[in-house]
């Protein structure tokens, strides 16, 4: 009876810290992102004089710090407003970008600034890799119901069916020395998504099959060549 006990204890151990590693797996990489998009929003709303800039990476990590203790408990498939919350912070996220890209745009155009062009140029360029980072979170958090979802295979949690918003090359490949049979995307596969739209102005190497997935990327495409247009102005300013 005992050593019945002790192996069902044991599995459940087992089990537990499969769950746990897949949470962290999923998750970890996107937090430190998540992280440093606040770090950089901060610098930039504090390098084109934006007055409150301590709301914005109060508000933000705020969301973050709240949504990460809503994962940790099961670890397993997010509750309706464990999944609110994480989409609230990638959906903020953007908008806190917005608001330093109008606040810039406004810096630049205004004769009495007292901003230095070299940091306004910098700021520019932080706002155009920020936006890189804020992307592939909302790639990577949006995509097929969220990263649990995919990498334990379970059931959406606003979805009736697990239609993948991208396809990637690994997913429509039947060859095995390609890509595993139950290969899942990572954050490290979005951000590449997030990078390639940012400067090819199109995903590379994949597709965004459903009409969210396109309205994202063309938005990244749009905001990030308006960005890159910004820079450019300024520079030539210089």
């Amino acid at each position: 009876m005992r050593n019945g006990q002790s192996s069902s204890t044991d599995q459940n151990t087992k089990n537990k810290g499969l769950q746990v590693s897949s949470y962290f797996r999923t998750r970890v990489a996107a937090f430190t992102m998540t992280l440093i998009v606040i770090a950089g929003q901060a610098w930039i709303a504090y390098a084109i004089n934006l007055n409150f800039v301590w709301i914005l990476p109060l508000i933000s990590g705020i969301l973050l710090s709240v949504s990460i203790l809503a994962y940790s408990g099961s670890h397993r498939k997010p509750s309706r407003s464990a999944r609110a919350l994480s989409i609230a912070v990638v959906v903020l996220l953007p908008l806190i970008n917005l608001l330093c890209m109008g606040w810039f745009i406004y810096d630049m155009l205004n004769p009495a600034t007292i901003t230095v062009s070299h940091e306004l140029l910098l700021a520019g360029f932080a706002l155009w890799v920020v936006n890189i980072g804020v992307f592939s979170l909302a790639y990577w958090e949006l995509d097929t119901g969220g990263p649990e979802i995919r990498a334990l295979g379970l059931p959406t949690v606003f979805r009736n069916k697990n239609y993948p918003d991208f396809v990637f090359p690994q997913q429509t490949s039947g060859d095995p020395q390609l890509a595993p049979e139950n290969w899942t995307p990572g954050f490290i596969d979005y951000l590449y998504l997030s990078i390639t739209t940012a400067t090819s102005f199109s995903p590379a190497a994949l597709s965004p099959y459903t009409h969210m997935a396109k309205m994202m990327a063309g938005a990244e495409a749009l905001v990030s060549l308006f960005i890159l247009g910004l820079i450019v102005t300024r520079a030539m300013s210089l």
